[in-house]
């Protein structure tokens, strides 16, 4: 938490992942894995998400399913800029629904998700 809003950090990277003893594949992720980490907050919560690019392409996050300002929806060229190699983006927005969604790029979409740039975003209710 930081100033009442539940704060996550999320870095956009080449890996190297083990897929089973000695079968290690180059792929992208966030935060060293991939899927990525998985987020949760409530239903209600207020979250911002800094999202750093260490790739070497520009990059973004798109908030599947979830309801968000359209200028937190993550897709380049019609909601937000694309985050350029070394810069920060924050995204910040009120968890309006609940359920299980999930999160990736909406920049050059096609190659960044098939190199591992995904992750889950669990929203329960609020009160459970």
């Amino acid at each position: 938490m930081k100033d009442g809003v539940k704060e996550f950090h999320l870095t956009a990277e080449r890996i190297k992942r083990e897929l089973a003893p000695g079968m290690v594949i180059n792929a992208w992720g966030y935060n060293g894995q991939t899927p990525g980490p998985t987020i949760e907050a409530v239903e209600g919560d207020r979250v911002r998400l800094l999202v750093t690019n260490k790739l070497g392409e520009p990059t973004s996050v798109h908030w599947h399913g979830l309801f968000v300002p359209n200028g937190m929806d993550g897709v380049v060229g019609l909601t937000q800029k694309a985050i350029p190699p070394g810069e920060t983006y924050v995204y910040e927005f009120t968890l309006k629904q609940h359920g299980t969604f999930i999160y990736h790029p909406h920049s050059d979409e096609m190659i960044q998700i098939a190199m591992g740039m995904e992750g889950f975003f669990i929203v329960p209710p609020q009160g459970s």
